[in-house]
């Protein structure tokens, strides 16, 4: 496979899934694992707090509000540093006169 770790490529394929999630067996199918090593490494994740079984269905899996409160975290501070940068560029930007 790719040289990414399984874990990326765990994140990758459940990514635009969060609502419903995703069967063990697309998983599997999609990142090109078996499935008891896919359901091995999603049990790992879940102990770490990154994914979870949907409520819908216990059957799927998706990823836990936890990645996305950090993709959110991540949004807010380049959202922040990019008012600063426009201020500083506001700043030196006017015409003196």
């Amino acid at each position: 496979m790719s040289g990414q770790s399984i874990f990326a490529r765990l994140l990758f394929a459940l990514s635009g899934h969060s609502y419903r999630g995703l069967r063990l067996q697309q998983i599997a199918d999609g990142i090109g694992e078996s499935p008891a090593t896919t359901l091995r490494n999603l049990q790992a994740m879940e102990a770490d707090g990154l994914t979870e079984r949907s409520p819908q269905d216990d059957k799927c899996w998706r990823l836990s509000p936890r990645v996305v409160q950090v993709a959110t975290a991540h949004a807010q501070e380049v959202m922040r540093e990019q008012r600063q940068l426009d201020e500083f560029n506001q700043r030196y930007t006017r015409n003196p006169n």
